[in-house]
């Protein structure tokens, strides 16, 4: 009773600083927007090599560019395969001579992809690139028949279906436009879980926050000559700490379904039982620091400063995909990219909880290894004190 006391204390204290609760809370949700709403008008550039310089060539660029999303810029073989391994692109196309020829006879397609790994930007830009040449294909066999049935040029009919298709192209290869105020959920949800992954850090620096200042306002050597046990209070203290940090996120996740509609209810208990255990690592982690931080100040700068290089390097910003194979294997160190990557999994891609036991176990390790070593820093720095 006393602990449930003790946690109940620590919760009102924590939620006395309104402001700091607020800030919290609609800080990941204004980032989403933006961040969503600024990649809506984005173009994707695509480095093409035509070496062909044919019609039915130049038709195909006509074709892909009719897509919003993409911006084609013309190049050379060599060039774009230098850009693809210096990782400035990370795809390409290649239109080899004999395109047309190949075309018109029905044989493979002298095409092909420059990538040295799949990406998602890869797969949806293979994808289009497919789907246009699928077209053109049909185009090209259809306006044979036709032709030979109606004693007519076939290259009269497939000019004017060319003509057809260059009047109007609705397809778009990006899902994530907030074009006449509607939000892309997909792209929505990815991000919020992107920013609540990383400021959710925050929340629990802002909850053990108080264990540096009853240090610099002598309530620590005061609570030492109580009758209260120190451990059965620190683990109040990251009781009340962790129930704050839940709280933020079901407050973030309820908010981001009805104001960015994001969608995570088919996956709820996953997405649940995920954040449970990254929160439980996240409040270990930031037990480990707290014995070496003199000051609330230094506290919260240090903090600060590793919660926002993991964030960026774990993906909270921007996709790990994308990124060079080196800083893909540096987020592997990171709490964040656990986290998202597992998130995704059970949201996108419809995954059960079990398949992601890997970063439960890892979140489960990192929280009871933490939580031990915490209290063995604490007890150590209590000794000292009381000596």
């Amino acid at each position: 009773m006393q602990f449930i006391v003790m946690v109940k204390n620590q919760l009102k204290l924590m939620f006395r600083n309104r402001i700091a609760v607020f800030v919290s809370i609609a800080v990941p949700l204004i980032l989403t927007f933006l961040f969503s709403f600024s990649q809506g008008s984005s173009q994707e550039s695509l480095y093409v090599a035509d070496v062909d310089h044919s019609v039915y060539s130049n038709q195909l660029m006509e074709m892909i560019q009719k897509h919003n999303q993409v911006k084609i810029v013309h190049s050379d073989e060599a060039t774009i395969k230098k850009k693809v391994d210096d990782q400035d692109i990370s795809f390409g196309l290649v239109v080899n001579q004999g395109f047309s020829t190949h075309l018109l006879s029905g044989e493979d397609l002298p095409i092909y992809f420059v990538q040295n790994y799949q990406n998602g930007e890869g797969t949806i830009l293979e994808e289009m690139i497919t789907s246009e040449v699928g077209t053109l294909q049909k185009v090209i066999h259809d306006s044979k028949i036709i032709s030979s049935g109606l004693n007519v040029d076939s290259s009269e009919i497939t000019t004017s279906v060319f003509k057809g298709i260059n009047e109007a192209s609705n397809l778009t290869i990006d899902d994530q436009t907030l074009s006449n105020g509607e939000k892309t959920h997909d792209n929505a949800t990815a991000r919020l879980i992107g920013f609540l992954v990383m400021f959710i850090w925050f929340v629990v620096i802002q909850g053990l926050r108080t264990l540096i200042d009853e240090r610099e306002n002598n309530t620590f050597t005061r609570l030492l000559s109580t009758p209260i046990d120190y451990k059965k209070y620190l683990l109040a203290k990251m009781t009340a700490t962790y129930l704050f940090g839940a709280i933020h996120v079901l407050v973030i996740l309820a908010a981001g379904k009805y104001l960015l509609k994001v969608s995570i209810a088919d996956n709820a208990l996953a997405v649940g039982v995920l954040f449970a255990a990254y929160l439980f690592a996240l409040t270990s982690i930031t037990m480990i620091v707290i014995p070496f931080m003199r000051n609330q100040k230094q506290f919260t700068s240090s903090a600060s400063i590793i919660i926002a290089v993991t964030g960026m390097v774990g993906g909270s910003f921007f996709s790990m995909e994308m990124a060079p194979k080196f800083m893909r294997v540096i987020s592997k160190f990171t709490p964040e990219s656990w986290a998202i990557q597992s998130l995704s999994s059970v949201i996108f891609d419809r995954q059960p909880i079990t398949s992601e036991w890997v970063p439960l176990v890892v979140f489960a390790g990192i929280g009871i290894v933490g939580f031990a070593a915490g209290l063995i820093f604490m007890n150590r720095e209590l000794k000292a004190m009381k000596g």
